[in-house]
């Protein structure tokens, strides 16, 4: 038999918890924390770091924000390999999610 399971939704490229296991306690490096916590559907932050929700007018820009960024590379994935076999992701939709706070 091939004991491989289905990957658990936590784990899925995009989702919220980032790849980690909600159940297990999850350790930051040097304070940093992300900058926002939820986003909608299209990628757009909808929570700060602290979880309150962004007003509406910060939103409103950081879509302007997200549009300017569908523009100048597509709306969706490209993936660029380098001559040093790095590979470059594009995706619009994951442009704030490496945005950190230090606490």
């Amino acid at each position: 038999k091939d004991y491989t399971a289905e990957a658990p939704a936590w784990a899925m490229f995009g989702a919220n918890e980032e790849g980690f296991d909600p159940t297990d306690t999850r350790h930051r490096k040097k304070k940093k924390h992300p900058k926002y916590t939820q986003y909608d559907e299209g990628g757009v932050p909808t929570h700060d770091d602290a979880g309150n929700a962004i007003p509406e007018e910060e939103r409103t820009k950081l879509r302007a924000m997200m549009d300017q960024k569908i523009k100048e590379v597509g709306a969706g994935s490209t993936v660029t390999a380098l001559r040093s076999g790095e590979k470059v992701i594009s995706d619009p939709s994951l442009m704030f999610r490496g945005k950190t706070v230090v606490k």
